[in-house]
Parts: structure tokens; sequence; C-alpha cells
């Protein structure tokens, strides 16, 4: 193995403190993956040279542990160019409350060192770059950073951890043993889905909001994965779409040609039809998940849609709009003084 190639597999598997990696490890691992023999003595001799040359610093134990200094720069082969630095910085912006403390700590000078390529190319970077949302924006909950370590390192090692969580609109705290699945980030809230103790069924899957587990305390336990688990498969059963039943429906919905332009280029689902009514109107049918957030959906456009069927649905928001005509009608005048 040339001196220099073996230079940059040690560099890479090196970490940042206060995690380290030590010599037999680094021997193991470049032994394994790469099929070179290489004994420790040439090992620790190639380290001392390159901390002569990069912020590297090691314990003296026997054998030695290595690591990055905390605030050393990143090490890009090659150079991160701009445009992967726009992405670094984007992740930072939009991703950072969805991750680690931890995470965010380990990569920061990746973050850093972004920053500076984009100052270097454009100044003006941070005006060209913007997040949205169709929903009604909200400010995140607060989430303990304790907490948000515990359960994503239980997650990432497949560990189950024990949690004190509040249930939402009560002020008592509930004693859990959480088996970590995978985590969700819905609009402002991250979600943990989850089973809890020993339950093992799919039937058994719970889903936690981060922000009300007041503690969490990490064990060495193996967690629990119901068979056949997949997290995108269950995102997309509806799990967090609040499903009303198990079967599909097929939607049929009279739209203001003006509000159903965007379902042409983002339909609901791969059979929907979009036919011409008149000049204003189109119906739009699609066959979609019998779900909660459907309706939400629905209900945003107003005035602007009739829901044609299934019959079940259509009764629905027939209900909806004579109490909606009763609260703003003559029932009660609230002053708005």
């Amino acid at each position: 193995m040339e001196t220099a190639y073996r230079y940059c597999l040690m560099l890479r598997m090196i970490p940042r403190e206060p995690r380290k990696i030590d010599t037999r490890t680094i021997q193991q691992k470049i032994e394994a993956e790469y099929g070179e023999d290489i004994s420790l003595r040439s090992i620790q001799r190639d380290l001392n040279s390159l901390s002569a040359v990069f912020p590297l610093v090691t314990d003296n134990r026997k054998p030695a542990g290595w690591s990055w200094k905390h605030d050393a720069p990143g090490l890009d082969i090659p150079h991160m160019d701009p445009v992967t630095a726009l992405s670094f910085v984007m992740v930072k912006e939009f991703l950072a409350s969805a991750m680690p403390p931890a995470v965010v700590r380990n990569i920061e000078s990746h973050f850093s060192q972004a920053q500076s390529i984009l100052s270097e190319t454009s100044r003006s970077w941070p005006d060209k770059i913007g997040l949205l949302s169709r929903s009604q924006p909200l400010n995140p909950p607060q989430i303990d950073t304790v907490v948000f370590d515990m359960v994503y390192d239980g997650l990432l090692r497949g560990k189950r951890f024990s949690a004190e969580y509040r249930r939402r609109g009560e002020n008592s705290l509930e004693s859990y043993t959480v088996n970590p699945l995978g985590i969700v980030l819905l609009d402002s809230v991250i979600y943990l889905v989850c089973t809890l103790w020993d339950y093992n069924q799919p039937k058994d899957i719970k889903q936690l909001a981060l922000h009300r587990i007041v503690s969490a305390e990490k064990t060495d336990e193996d967690g629990l994965i119901p068979e056949g688990f997949n997290l995108k498969t269950y995102i997309d059963s509806g799990a967090f779409s609040y499903v009303q039943s198990q079967e599909t429906l097929r939607l049929s919905v009279l739209f203001d040609r003006s509000v159903a332009l965007h379902l042409q280029e983002t339909p609901l689902s791969q059979d929907q039809t979009i036919t011409d009514i008149d000049t204003d109107t189109v119906r739009v049918q699609a066959t979609v998940l019998d779900t909660a957030q459907l309706r939400w959906w629905l209900l945003g456009f107003g005035d602007k849609i009739e829901v044609e069927g299934p019959d079940f649905l259509r009764e629905e928001f027939r209900a909806v709009s004579e109490k909606m005509a009763e609260r703003y009608g003559t029932r009660r005048q609230l002053s708005l003084s």
C-alpha cells in the first residue's frame, strides 16, 4: 500500500475530540477493509509524522488513542466546491433542528468551512435561499438537548432506553421502556417511531413527540424491531395522516379551475384525472388514502371546491358546512372589541 494512500485512510478514520480511535483498531480496520498487513509500530510512526502536519492529538496510552482537535478544520479530499458548500449551509439552515446536537457538533467545522467558501464566492448568498411551507408556520417546540442525544444514540446503536413522557394536555409523567425504530420530522415537530416495553408487533408501533420526553436514560439492552418493519413503508401507509379506514377511496371533487392548476404538476395519485366541466370548473378524480389529512387539505380550499364523492365524504362535508354556516350566522354575535 502506497504511503500517501495509507495516510489518507488513517486521517479519515480518526474522529474529532472527545472521541478517539486507538492504533490497534486502525490496524484492524486497514487489515479487514483493505487486506493489508501493517504493524502497530508502523501505524504509530505514521501517526507521529501526520501529527506534525495536521492538528492531531494523542492520549499517550498503550495502545495510543488518537483524535482530531475539536476545533480542527475539516479535511476535504477533494476541496469543497461552492455547490457542495451551499448544500452544507442548507443542511444547517433547514435540517439542523432535526439533528442531534452531538452530530451537529461533529460536523460544525464543515459548516464553518462552507460558510467561508460561500462568502468568498458571493457575499449575498444568504439572500438567494428560502424555505417555505404551505401550512401555517409554527415555532418549533423546545427539546431537551440531553434527551435529544439519548434518543438518537439509542436509535443509531439499536438500543432501547428508558424515558419519562408527558402526554399532550396532561401534567403527570409516564415511565416507558422505549424501542426506537425511526425519526420523522413533520412540519415543526420531531416524532420518534417506536414500540414500548416488550411489545413487538406492527400493531404496537407508537409515535412519541420528542419535546414531550422529559428525561431519557440509555441502556445496553438491544431494542426490539417488529418483523418486517420498514420506516418508509410505515409512513406510506398513512401512519402520520391519521388514517380513517384501511380502504382507499375514489375521490371526486369539483375545483375552481384556478386552484386546481397545481394538481397538474403535483398529482394526488398515479391514476389522477382532471376533466373540464366548463370554463371555470374542473373535476379531479383520484384514488387516495382515507385520512384526516385529506379532509384538512380539502377544507383549506373553502368555497373553491365541492366534494362529489364518495357519498359518505360528501355527507361529512355537507354536515361541516352546515356547522360552519351556523357559527358564522345568527347563532351568536361575538364582540371584536
